[in-house]
Parts: structure tokens; C-alpha cells; sequence
């Protein structure tokens, strides 16, 4: 993790890491997708679709109230969700609470393709897969991790004002988990 103390704080964050982020992200996935592509075009479209969904409801219930609305925040969605909907009220951000149950959502998108490909895998080896399932966990997870913990959560106005997942984080660290 950056050292936070030393870290400028974006009002706005810079054009390169936004399309880093965004690059990440469509990148995950794309991967996604071409692994569940294996099971077929009805498989890829489900799961677009549910990330399509989990977008959706990021930029109407969450981006809405932070204090990014409207301005660039890390992945550009600050933006997105002003073209899209009103805005909201920022206390109501600042005092969500978050809990893992919250996050799985948005971690069976990785984790949904990486068990589909893990089963692909012992099913019938092919290098392929074995290569998209293992650049997917790269990008999924220290890729991620990177991004959010070096260029994203350290410069960010929001945690300073409150942050629903640095809570969560604070709170798992501090039961030593």
C-alpha cells in the first residue's frame, strides 16, 4: 500500500490511470468471457450481462453518492454515472456499511470464469485455457490489488471523507484477517 500520508489526493484523477483501470477491468472481462466461451455463446452472454448489471447498479447506487460524481474518479465512473442518472446525497456514501456479502458480486465475476476454467482444465487439458485462466488471476487479483492500492484508494478525496470499503478493510486488518 502507498504510504498514504504522502500521497497527493486527486480531485481529479489523472487521464492514465483512468484508462489503466478501465483497461483492467474490460480486460478481466474479456477474459472472462472468452473462458466461458468453452460452454458456449448463451454462457458469454449470461455473464456479460451480469457484469452489465453489476456496472449498472455501481454507477446508480454507489457512484451517485460519492464525491467523485461527476469528476473523474480512479475508473471513470464518476463521470459515467452523471451522464446517466441525478445526483445523490454524499452522507449517504459516507455512512453506507459494506460487508463481504456486499462484495461477492463483484468478485464472482473473476472468481465465476477461474472455477469455469479450473473445471475446463481436469475436464481436457488445453494450454489455451490454461493461459486466459492464469492471465485472468493476474489481472484479477495482484492486477487489482495494484491498481486500487497504488493508483487508486491512496489519492482518493472520498477516503479522506469516509469510505464504506476502507472500513470494511480497516476492520478485517485489525482482526489480524
Amino acid at each position: 500500500m502507498c504510504p498514504l500520508d504522502r500521497q497527493p489526493v486527486f480531485d481529479s484523477y489523472p487521464a492514465w490511470i483512468v484508462l489503466l483501470a478501465s483497461a483492467l477491468s474490460v480486460s478481466i472481462y474479456l477474459l472472462g468471457a472468452a473462458i466461458l466461451l468453452q460452454f458456449g455463446m448463451w454462457a458469454v452472454f449470461l455473464y456479460l450481462a451480469v457484469c452489465l448489471f453489476l456496472e449498472g447498479k455501481l454507477l446508480a447506487t454507489a457512484c451517485v453518492h460519492c464525491y467523485y460524481f461527476g469528476r473523474r474518479c480512479f475508473s471513470g465512473k464518476g463521470v459515467v454515472s452523471a451522464w446517466l442518472f441525478k445526483k445523490g446525497d454524499p452522507k449517504i456514501f459516507a455512512n453506507r456499511e459494506v460487508s463481504w456479502k456486499e462484495l461477492l458480486p463483484d468478485m464472482l465475476v473473476a472468481l465465476l470464469p477461474v472455477g469455469a476454467g479450473i473445471f475446463l482444465l481436469i475436464r481436457d487439458f488445453q494450454w489455451p485455457v490454461l493461459v486466459m485462466l492464469l492471465g485472468l488471476l493476474l489481472l484479477a487479483f495482484p492486477g487489482n490489488g495494484f491498481v486500487r492500492g497504488k493508483l487508486a484508494c491512496c489519492h482518493c478525496r472520498q477516503r479522506e471523507l469516509s469510505c464504506p470499503a476502507e472500513k470494511l478493510f480497516k476492520k478485517q486488518n485489525a482482526k489480524g484477517g
